[in-house]
């Protein structure tokens, strides 16, 4: 488990279960190792906005929809991080494992409001064989993020959309 995470977790009095699993690298295998749902899987995108870098949470199910995002931001253009530039951000986890706390990172964190409507979410916890899972409040409560509708069911796109 990420070091940072541990002390959120610790300082916040956290609800949460910690999950151990096959080393997993995509949201979907993940959610597969976890045996959970792509709904309650949180998948954390890192992307390039006029300002910096802010965070997506979203159900591994599902793909991102920059424009709906972009709104939510509120301005420029926006896209997915490099590999090099997450690790840039956040140097202490390997992408595919970044737990859903921008905050940790000095990094604005949007969550799709869909995650909020599961009974319990699971999410990455910094390496790639590791995952908590806690109730959607707490992950609310936790990651202080601005909620939103920007996620989009992979079953909806066409083949050659982003974030697949």
């Amino acid at each position: 488990m990420n070091q940072r995470l541990a002390e959120l977790l610790s300082a916040e009095h956290a609800k949460y279960e910690r999950v151990t699993h096959a080393a997993a690298v995509t949201a979907q295998e993940q959610a597969a190792v976890s045996h959970t749902s792509g709904w309650s899987l949180a998948k954390v995108l890192i992307v390039k906005e006029r300002d910096g870098y802010v965070m997506a949470v979203l159900p591994a199910c599902c793909a991102l929809d920059l424009n709906r995002l972009k709104g939510l931001i509120g301005h420029g253009p926006v896209r997915l991080a490099t590999v090099e530039e997450i690790y840039a951000a956040i140097p202490d986890c390997a992408p595919g494992a970044i737990p859903p706390f921008g905050g940790l990172w000095g990094l604005r964190t949007f969550i799709d409001r869909s995650l909020l409507t599961v009974g319990e979410v699971t999410m990455p916890a910094g390496d790639p064989a590791t995952a908590i899972r806690m109730p959607p409040s707490e992950l609310e409560r936790l990651a202080r993020a601005r909620l939103g509708d920007f996620a989009v069911p992979e079953t909806l796109l066409p083949t050659h959309t982003i974030g697949r």
